[in-house]
C-alpha cells in the first residue's frame, strides 16, 4: 500500500543517539578477558542510561558485551548498577519473560556477557517502515507477565528483538510497576506510529466493524456505511473477494481510524476518517483513486451535511453527479406493530445453517425468477457465516403450504445504539399481504428489546415510510473520471 508515512520522533531521536555515541567502538577495548575466556568485540549494538551493549565473538560464539556507565542522568537516580543488572535477570526470569541467558559477570569490571539473540529490533522493524502489529499480542503477553510480578520493562523498542517468529525482551531492566509506564499507556505509543497505512487483511474484520461503529456513534453522517452493511456485503455472493486486499486501512496504534472500501466491486466506494483524523482524508480519497476506480473513474457518496468532506472531495478532483442515496430512520419508540396474514408464521433464517433456503428465498423475491432449477445452476450455494448476525432478527414467513414466502433482516449489536434493515424481499405470489412489513415490523420489536433505541435503512421506498421511516440524511455521489 502507497502511504507516506512520516518518520517518528521514535526514529530521530534514534538517529541523533547513534551519531553522538558512534565512537564508543573506538572507546571500548578491541579484546577483553574475562574468567580466562577472550572476547573480540565486533562492533557497537546500542546503548542505554545504563551502558554499552557490544556484539563480541568468543570461541566462534557471538555474544553480547555490556560495559555498565555511569554517565550524568538528570531524570533518574541509579544504585549500584551491575548488581541492579543481577538482580533484575533473575526477576524477569521469575516472572517469566523471555530474555537471554547471562553468562557471565564481571563485578569490578562491570562487564556482563549476555547471549546474543539475532535478529532486527523493534526500532528497526520501525525504521524501514515495517508493521510491527504481528508482535503486540507477545508484548502484550510480557506486560501481562510482568504487570502479575509488579513489575514494569522498558518497554522503548530497541529492547526488543525479534528472532524466529519470537519476541525477546534484550535488556535486563525493571523497575515496580506503576500504570502510567505500563505498555498501554506509554510502550504503545513508541512502538506504533502515529498513522500507518496498509491493506485490509482477513484478521481486521473485527477491527473494520469497531471503526465504522465508532464513526457512527454521534451525528450518524456516515450511517449509510455502518458495521451491518460491512458484514453484509462481505460475504454477499456478487462482492468481489479476490480484490479484498485492495481495501485500505489506516491505523494509529491498534485502531483503525480512516478506511477506503469497495462497494461489492470497484468503481463505487466509501471514504472516510475518524473525527480527529480528517488530516489523512487527502491521503484516503488518493488511495481510493488509484485502487478502487474502475474504467469509468470512482464514485464516492457523501452526506449533503458533511461540508468538510465536500470540500475534500473537490479539492481532489471529484465533482457531483445526479446519482443519489437517502437513508430513513425510525425512532423505536414510534414503531407501529403489524401482524403477519392468518396461516403465516415467522421463522428464524441462518444463512450459514441454511444457505439452500435462504439463498432459493432471496433468489425469488429479488425477482430472479420461480425456476428452481435454473436457481440451482446459476447460484452456487455457498454458507454465508456473518459473525455477529443475531438468528432471532433474521426472520422469514412461512407460507400455509410450509414454503418461505418473504424475509427480512435486522443487525444490531448492543455497542450500538441502533439497527439496522437489510435486506427485506417478498416471492411475488405472496407480495401484498403485509408480510414484509410485518418481518421487520417484529425484528425492530425484538431489536429494541435488546436495546435498540433507533433504526436505519439505505432506501426511499414508500414501504418504509408506512412503517414509520423518516428521511434522515440524503447523500450525494461525487465522481472522479
Amino acid at each position: 500500500m502507497d502511504v507516506e508515512i512520516k518518520e517518528t520522533e521514535l526514529v530521530r531521536a534514534e538517529k541523533e543517539t547513534m551519531l553522538e555515541t558512534s565512537d564508543r567502538n573506538e572507546r571500548m577495548d578491541k579484546e577483553i578477558l574475562l574468567h580466562g575466556k577472550r572476547y573480540r568485540i565486533l562492533r557497537l549494538l546500542g546503548h542505554g542510561k545504563g551502558g554499552y551493549s557490544y556484539l563480541a565473538e568468543c570461541e566462534g560464539r557471538p555474544v553480547v558485551v555490556k560495559q555498565i556507565h555511569h554517565e550524568p542522568c538528570d531524570y533518574y537516580r541509579f544504585g549500584n548498577k551491575i548488581e541492579a543488572e543481577r538482580r533484575d535477570c533473575q526477576r524477569l526470569k521469575n516472572a517469566g519473560i523471555r530474555i537471554p541467558e547471562m553468562l557471565d559477570i564481571d563485578t569490578n569490571a562491570e562487564q556482563i556477557i549476555k547471549e546474543y539473540i539475532d535478529g532486527p529490533t523493534v526500532s528497526e522493524l520501525i525504521h524501514d517502515g515495517g508493521s510491527v502489529k504481528d508482535y503486540l499480542p507477545q508484548v502484550r503477553e510480557m506486560a501481562s507477565r510482568a504487570q502479575a510480578c509488579g513489575l514494569n520493562i522498558d518497554y522503548y523498542p530497541a529492547n526488543f528483538v525479534v528472532s524466529g517468529g519470537e519476541l525477546w525482551y534484550v535488556d535486563y531492566e525493571c523497575n515496580d510497576y506503576m500504570p502510567e509506564w505500563d505498555f498501554e499507556h506509554w510502550g504503545i505509543r513508541r512502538w506504533l506510529p502515529a498513522v500507518e497505512g496498509r491493506p485490509y487483511r482477513e484478521e481486521d474484520f473485527d477491527a473494520v466493524c469497531a471503526f465504522l461503529i465508532a464513526l457512527n456513534r454521534s451525528d450518524k453522517r456516515h450511517i449509510n456505511w455502518n458495521w451491518a452493511r460491512f458484514e453484509w456485503m462481505i460475504e454477499h455472493p456478487a462482492f468481489d473477494k479476490s480484490a479484498i486486499r485492495s481495501i485500505g486501512l489506516w491505523w494509529e496504534r491498534d485502531r483503525i481510524v480512516g478506511a477506503a472500501i469497495y462497494d461489492m466491486y470497484f468503481g463505487e466506494a466509501f471514504c472516510a476518517a475518524l473525527p480527529g483524523h480528517e488530516a489523512i482524508c487527502p491521503a484516503i480519497l488518493d488511495y481510493a483513486c488509484r485502487e478502487l476506480r474502475d474504467d469509468t473513474g470512482l464514485g464516492i457518496a457523501i452526506c449533503d451535511n458533511s461540508r468538510s468532506e465536500i470540500e475534500a472531495a473537490e479539492a481532489a478532483g471529484f465533482a457531483p453527479d445526479e446519482q443519489s442515496e437517502t437513508v430513513l430512520r425510525l425512532g423505536l419508540d414510534k414503531l407501529r406493530r403489524r401482524v403477519l396474514p392468518e396461516g403465516y408464521g415467522f421463522v428464524e433464517l441462518d444463512p450459514a445453517e441454511q444457505p439452500e433456503d435462504f439463498q432459493w428465498l432471496l433468489w425469488q423475491g429479488f425477482d430472479h425468477g420461480t425456476d428452481y432449477e435454473e436457481f440451482r445452476r446459476s447460484d452456487p450455494i455457498i454458507p454465508q457465516r456473518r459473525p455477529h448476525l443475531n438468528k432471532r432478527l433474521s426472520l422469514a414467513a412461512a407460507a400455509p403450504d410450509g414454503a418461505l414466502a418473504a424475509y427480512g433482516c435486522v443487525w444490531y449489536r448492543p455497542d450500538t445504539d441502533y439497527a439496522y434493515v437489510e435486506p427485506v424481499c417478498t416471492v411475488p405470489a405472496h407480495r401484498g399481504k403485509g408480510i414484509a412489513a410485518a418481518l421487520v415490523s417484529e425484528a425492530l420489536t425484538r431489536a429494541g428489546a435488546l436495546g435498540a433505541g433507533e433504526a436505519y435503512v439505505l432506501s426511499d421506498l414508500p414501504f418504509y415510510e408506512k412503517l414509520g421511516f423518516e428521511k434522515a440524511r440524503q447523500y450525494t455521489f461525487y465522481r472522479k473520471p
